[in-house]
């Protein structure tokens, strides 16, 4: 059986109408997580983030912020010459903000700190050191997979 061109065009507009359809059904089933469920108020911020990520680079050696698989621990080393630094660790999910959470900086005599990382769900993690010292604020940050 031979198709004319009538039927051609019947097929392809019925294809793309199932293929939109699909996407539509698509679009509303998945879940739409906020990166911030306050960006615009994490915008207007930003240049102060700008400023707290320039005074990091300033320092004599840049925090150090690694996975140590032997210990299960996220290890964040800051600088000796930050001999009171005090903030807040941020770990930040970006393809689940459910799991985000937050962890007090308070770091050792050898300006260490080791988190356990045995709580803290596999996947990519991006995690932000944010501490002030000596009235400075400074900001880093790294993305991590686990």
């Amino acid at each position: 059986m031979k198709l004319n061109w009538g039927w051609g065009i019947v097929i392809v507009f019925s294809v793309f109408g199932v293929t939109m359809i699909g996407l539509v059904i698509k679009m509303f089933t998945v879940p739409v997580n906020m990166v911030s469920k306050d960006y615009y108020a994490e915008e207007q911020r930003f240049e102060q983030t700008v400023k707290k990520k320039e005074n990091t680079k300033k320092l004599s050696i840049a925090p150090v912020l690694a996975l140590n698989k032997e210990k299960g621990t996220v290890d964040i080393i800051l600088p000796p010459e930050l001999k009171s630094a005090e903030g807040s660790i941020r770990f930040f999910r970006p393809s689940d903000s459910r799991l985000d959470f937050n962890v007090k900086l308070d770091v050792n005599a050898d300006n260490e700190q080791n988190i356990d990382a045995s709580r803290i769900v596999k996947g990519r993690w991006i995690i932000q050191v944010n501490f002030s010292d000596s009235g400075v604020d400074y900001l880093f940050e790294k993305a991590l997979v686990l």
